[in-house]
This record gives structure tokens, C-alpha cells and sequence, in this order.
């Protein structure tokens, strides 16, 4: 026989089925025994998105959070027995980077539904199939199921009404180009088929960050119909990226905002003050909080290479030069998930006796092998010159030759432009190590005092410039943590050719030119 709620028994219950956010504070005790819950607007916040899912006011949820915020318990654990509530007949599939995690999510979930306060409310409505052996998967007397699996493991040939992503990507995949790839291959190709009925079901993914090529960074990058509710929660609010959205459809005019107004201002201090999020600093350094903490894969001030990097030439015109290069990095663009060809163009200047270099010209774009040749052709003569070899009010400007990577498409580019009468010279990136090696040895011309400048801005005919320096920027900036590594592939490249070839003055100590880090 069931037993007789008393009147705050039922007025919790009623509470409980109506918000999602009153049934997951309740359900805490089950969920974490013997840990105090520590309620915060973040909490509200998610579990709010997590009903409109279920009512289909929202169909493509992204959400990035700290670790240690909850976010499992109330995505992977405690929405699907909330679901079933009110809709015993969802389907629900859930995925992580391994199947150890999705595995145990399962069993909190199934072990919360088969708890006796669950049991007492609504073990009538969300009764238990009898054969229930199966840890990844489990189903109710109507016909819904979990199914847990993983990206590492693949998928299943079922089906699901709803797809949550809980961490679809490891921490531990920071730097390795090829579990990047696999995972967002793995959720374009595998993972987004599963659902039942593409018109009406939905998507969840919710992680902390590290990479601007893992899922969520990759869902950002191609979401240019607006599909995605982005909730973007840093435990240090920073005003520039305030985030905002709608959880209902427009037309009824429900918005969230991040309350927090002041910049600094901590996610949950309660639960993570000052203190803590001082060592965390400190312990995962300025990548690993900028990622795991602030979802930005990079620091605001930059990694390796930061805005104080570069020097900023405010004066006009801009110096006359002795020489300009094209640095190229090819790639043959013949699938959406290429990699770029970059080239950024170089003008050399004396400034105080010493030989300095200006970044003038950057772009960045897929090309099949003939429109790079193309490009490449018009690069070398469209550009016109004053004969002094200054920059002219339009940006443009006529390079001296082109430095291409020895490499894959680099080489018929090379025979390609030598054949059209333009001087080139290639480039072996081999004896200079890795990425992150070339990167560290350029730094020695960098700072405030240092050799490398950026064109400044002002409200001229140069606006074209500064346009330069900030594509150049988002690239250089997020270094190594970017979708793409070939701007700053350039970069390297020629600042290493110049000073080999003793274009620029070899630098032993970079607190020469007065870096400070």
C-alpha cells in the first residue's frame, strides 16, 4: 500500500513534479547522502534550460561549467527520472569520453529511481521493466529507456528521443589533433544520427572547455543558423561575455541572463570562494582554469603569446621598408575539415638602429590547389607600391618573395610560382622542433621593448589595417588551444627564416628587449 503523504510531504511533492530545479534540491539527499546541498542561481539556471528541452522550447542546448558544479547530477542522473515524471515513454541516450563515467551516471540514475523516495511519489507511473542485468542500459513498464554508451566505444544501433553529451571530450585530449578530430567525427557522423525523429527530438551537450576544437568550441564555430541555446557560465564573470538567452520561444518573451554585473564576480561563492579559486589558478596554471573554469580555451590576455606581445605603431604613415615577404602554410582544402592555407605578409623597417618587423597583411581560407596558385599570382602583383617601399593608405603593398613550407602542397606551390617568374624560398620547420618549440623561440623577439610590431588604428584610410591586426590576433592569441595553428605557423616561419638568414639580429635573451614573462 502506498503511504499517505503528509502535508509538507505533499506539498514538496507538488512542488517536485512542477520544477525541475525543486525536484533536484529534494532528490539531493539520494543522490549525495551525507554531503549538504548548496543551493545557487546556477543550479536554477540549468535545471530551467533542462525543462525547456523536455517541453521543446529548446531543441540544441549547449552548456559549459566548471567542474564540481553540478552539472552531471542534474543532466546525467536526475533529468531522465524527472522526464519520466510526466513522459514515461522518452528515450533517453547519454555519452561521455569513456564508458567507465557513462556507466556510472547510469547507475546513479537508475539507483535515484529505485530509491524509496522515488518509489513513493511516483512508483506507479515510472515502474521498472523486470529484466533490468544490463549496467548501460535500463527501461521503464511504458517502453523508456537510458542507454548509456561513449565516444571512445562508438554507439548502439538504438535510437533516442533525447542525446546528452556529458563531457564528450577528455581533459587529457588538450593536445592531440587526432582524438579531437575523432570525437567531433564521432558526434557529426555517429552520435547526431541516433536520433528517432530529427524533427522533434533533442540535443544536449554540456562540458567544460580546453580546446577551440573540442565539441562545443566546433558547435560554436558551425552554428550559423542560431539552432544551439548556448548557457555559458565562467566562474569569473567577465562583462564581455555576459550570456544571455531565450528558453522560450521569442514570441512568448522568457530571457535568462547571467545575473552577475560586477567583472570578477564568482559563479558560486559559496561553494567556491576566493581561496579556491586562487589555488585552482595556480595548480592547473592559465590554459587549464582559462578552459576548465572560464569555457574559453585560452587566457583573455592570451597563452604563449599574449596582446602585450606586440608592439602597436600609432604613428603615419608607417615606416618605410626594406624588404617584404609573403610567409605561406599550405593545405589542400578538399573536405569541410581541412586545415586553412595562411599567409601573412612581413615588411622589415630600421627604427633606432636596429632592424624591426611589421606584420601588414593576413588572411586565411580553404583553397583547392589552383585557387591558392591564384591567389599566390595575385598576391604578388594586384598589390601595388609606392616605389619606396612604404604602405599606402589601402593597405597594399608588393612583396619582395614568397617563403613556403617545404612540405606536402607547399612544394608544387613553390614549382607553381617559380614557373610565373616570383621569387620564392622554401622553409624546412624540421630541425626547430614542434609547433610549441618554434613558438617559444619567435617569444625572443616579442614584448614592449621587443622587435615585432602590429599596424595601430586610427580613424583613417588604415582601418583596413587594423582589420588585419585583429584577424591576426584571434588565431595568434589562442595559440595552441585554436582551431587552427597556421597563422602563427607563418609567423614562426619567416620571423625564423629572417633571423637565419641574419635579416634580424639574433636574440639569446628575451629580457633583453624587455619581456617581462
Amino acid at each position: 500500500m502506498k503511504r499517505v503523504l503528509s502535508p509538507q510531504e505533499a506539498f514538496d511533492f507538488v512542488r517536485s513534479e512542477v520544477s525541475f530545479y525543486e525536484f533536484f534540491k529534494q532528490a539531493w539527499s539520494v543522490l549525495e547522502g551525507g554531503v549538504s546541498f548548496v543551493d545557487n542561481w546556477h543550479i536554477q539556471a540549468i535545471a530551467e534550460h533542462l525543462e525547456a528541452v523536455y517541453k521543446r522550447e529548446i531543441r540544441r542546448l549547449l552548456i559549459n561549467v566548471p567542474p564540481r558544479s553540478g552539472k552531471s547530477s542534474l543532466v546525467s542522473v536526475s533529468f531522465p527520472a524527472w522526464v519520466w515524471i510526466h513522459n514515461p515513454y522518452e528515450k533517453f541516450m547519454y555519452a561521455s569520453y569513456n564508458a567507465q563515467l557513462s556507466l556510472e551516471h547510469s547507475l546513479n540514475c537508475r539507483r535515484l529511481i529505485e530509491s524509496v523516495w522515488y518509489r513513493s511519489r511516483w512508483g506507479d507511473l515510472c515502474a521498472m521493466a523486470s529484466d533490468q542485468n544490463a549496467k548501460g542500459f535500463f527501461e521503464n513498464k511504458s517502453g523508456g529507456y537510458r542507454i548509456a554508451t561513449s565516444v571512445d566505444g562508438g554507439s548502439t544501433g538504438r535510437g533516442a528521443s533525447i542525446l546528452i553529451c556529458d563531457d564528450p571530450n577528455s581533459v587529457s585530449e588538450e593536445n592531440s589533433d587526432v582524438k579531437l578530430e575523432w570525437a567531433n567525427s564521432w558526434n557529426s557522423q555517429i552520435w547526431s544520427t541516433r536520433m528517432n525523429n530529427p524533427k522533434d527530438d533533442c540535443e544536449i551537450v554540456i562540458q567544460q572547455r580546453f580546446n577551440e576544437r573540442d565539441i562545443s568550441g566546433t558547435i560554436i564555430g558551425n552554428d550559423l543558423d542560431d539552432e544551439w541555446v548556448k548557457l555559458i557560465l565562467p566562474m569569473d564573470f567577465e562583462s564581455s561575455r555576459w550570456s544571455k538567452t531565450a528558453i522560450l520561444p521569442s514570441s512568448k518573451g522568457k530571457v535568462w541572463q547571467d545575473p552577475r554585473t560586477k567583472e570578477g564576480e564568482l559563479l558560486c561563492p559559496d561553494r567556491f570562494g576566493q581561496r579556491e579559486v586562487e589555488r585552482y589558478k595556480r595548480e592547473l596554471g592559465a590554459y587549464g582554469y582559462a578552459g576548465q573554469y572560464q569555457q574559453r580555451p585560452a587566457p583573455a590576455e592570451g597563452g604563449i603569446f599574449k596582446k602585450t606581445s606586440f608592439r602597436i605603431w600609432h604613428e603615419r604613415p608607417l615606416p618605410t621598408f626594406q624588404h617584404i615577404i609573403c610567409s605561406v602554410d599550405t593545405a589542400l582544402a578538399t573536405k569541410e575539415e581541412s586545415s586553412y592555407s595562411a599567409c601573412t605578409t612581413w615588411g622589415l623597417f630600421d627604427y633606432l638602429g636596429h632592424t624591426h618587423v611589421m606584420m601588414i597583411g593576413v588572411f586565411k581560407e580553404k583553397f583547392p590547389f589552383d585557387e591558392l596558385c591564384e591567389r599566390m599570382r595575385t598576391l604578388s602583383k594586384d598589390y601595388r607600391d609606392n616605389g619606396r617601399k612604404q604602405v599606402i593608405p589601402d593597405g597594399r603593398h608588393r612583396p619582395d618573395f614568397f617563403l613556403v613550407e617545404n612540405k606536402s602542397v607547399g612544394i608544387p606551390l613553390n614549382s607553381y610560382l617559380h614557373k610565373m617568374g616570383i621569387r620564392t624560398d622554401m622553409f624546412n620547420p624540421t630541425p626547430y622542433g614542434d609547433k610549441k618549440s618554434r613558438a617559444h623561440l619567435v617569444r625572443y623577439y616579442l614584448g614592449q621593448h621587443g622587435l615585432l610590431w602590429l599596424p595601430g588604428h586610427e580613424k583613417d584610410n588604415y582601418d583596413r589595417l587594423f582589420e588585419t591586426c585583429r584577424l591576426f590576433l584571434e588565431d595568434v592569441l589562442l595559440f595552441p588551444n585554436g582551431k587552427s595553428n597556421d597563422v602563427v605557423d607563418t609567423m614562426t616561419q619567416a620571423l625564423l627564416y629572417l633571423r637565419d638568414y641574419n635579416m634580424l639580429e639574433h636574440v639569446k635573451d628575451r629580457n633583453a628587449w624587455g619581456e617581462d614573462d
